[in-house]
């Protein structure tokens, strides 16, 4: 059986599954979306890797903003209320959680094991100037809904 460390390391180019998302995928997510910015800029991509019932994930954000706001991922809520970890591997980022309408940020720390609570919505931003991976680990049944708005947005001053 291949070692949690190398499936890690290796993720990017041995992933289970994986996709890239374009700014035409999000880009009424963000505040504002100028005219010129180009609608096929990845913003992120995410590679998992599956070990029943655990998934692993990578997601790599690219540095940068639409407008003014910083490159993010859709955000999701689990339907099916599991909980999730992640961890930052690289980067500078934030990770905005909204329960029960009420916002909170948490400023990631690499290394630092982070706990996403039950019901509680998640979206990772790169608020660096390089790209951000972050670790994720999830229980493959956790029913991830992108319906969710998010209250609280992150913008470069």
């Amino acid at each position: 059986m291949q070692s949690i460390n190398s499936t890690i390391s290796n993720l990017e180019k041995n992933p289970d599954g994986g996709k890239t998302v374009l700014l035409k995928d999000m880009a009424s997510l963000y505040k504002q979306v100028p005219e010129k910015e180009n609608q096929n800029k990845p913003i992120y991509k995410v590679f998992v890797k599956n070990f029943y019932p655990i998934n692993i994930a990578e997601t790599l954000i690219y540095p940068g903003t639409i407008g003014k706001e910083f490159h993010m991922t859709k955000g999701h809520v689990h339907k099916s209320g599991k909980e999730e970890f992640y961890i930052l591997l690289e980067g500078k980022g934030s990770l905005l959680l909204q329960k029960n309408n009420k916002p909170r940020t948490i400023k990631l720390k690499k290394g630092e094991l982070t706990l996403i609570h039950k019901g509680e919505a998640h979206r990772l931003v790169n608020i660096g100037k390089t790209p951000l991976k972050a670790m994720s680990i999830y229980h493959e049944d956790s029913k991830p809904s992108y319906e969710i708005k998010f209250k609280k947005r992150i913008f470069r001053k």
